[in-house]
């Protein structure tokens, strides 16, 4: 690699059920790397008490993300629950890699996919699930956890069947898996991971400078 030559970044993505504790990982990463930066999403859904646009995620209207979506401006985008679209900027990530950045985001399934395929060199995909040797366990588990959050019933059943039809199943396609029984050892856990993933790729781009 020439001097001044910048060594690309890598894109860490946490993919998982509902209920696994995705956020609650990312988030105990970037508040111990300094250098681990988040990706911000957009989405249409409406602002939650707390959030801020531009760092929670750019909030949009159905007009501006249908914009968006017409200019190429996002790598991917999906109905994530009724009427809520979710996207994610393909600027934001495209410049964060080129200067070397490494960004961290909780993507659904479909998105993280193409994600992958689209930056396969330099995309991490990270399954966070919940303890349990069979499905039901595992499904049993992710109920009990959004209960004891007081999640709605419909919303309850609405994340359950999106487990078993796409969560589930994707875990195969992952890079690596962290089972989430205990919240330190996990976070821990997906810190190794990174460190891993950044060593095996200043490897790689030594190999091929």
């Amino acid at each position: 690699m020439l001097e001044n030559e910048v060594e690309r970044g890598l894109l860490f993505v946490i993919v998982g059920p509902g209920g696994a504790g995705k956020n609650t990982l990312m988030n105990a990463a970037l508040a111990s790397m300094d250098d681990l930066n988040d990706l911000v999403t957009a989405t249409t859904r409406e602002r939650r008490p707390g959030e801020i646009d531009g760092v929670d995620y750019l909030f949009l209207s159905d007009e501006q993300f249908r914009q968006m979506i017409a200019n190429n401006a996002l790598v991917e985008h999906q109905e994530v629950t009724p009427g809520n679209f979710y996207g994610v900027p393909r600027a934001t990530v495209e410049q964060s890699l080129e200067q070397g950045r490494d960004i961290i985001a909780d993507i659904e399934v479909l998105g993280a996919r193409i994600l992958k395929e689209s930056y396969p060199a330099t995309t991490v995909l990270v399954f966070v699930t919940v303890p349990g040797d069979t499905e039901t366990e595992i499904l049993a588990n992710l109920r009990t956890r959004m209960e004891d959050r007081n999640d709605p019933e419909d919303v309850i059943q609405e994340r359950l069947s999106r487990a078993k039809i796409l969560e589930l199943p994707f875990q195969s396609e992952c890079d690596h898996t962290i089972v989430n029984s205990d919240r330190d050892e996990a976070a821990a856990e997906l810190l190794s991971i990174i460190r891993q993933e950044r060593a095996a790729h200043r490897d790689t781009t030594r190999v091929h400078s």
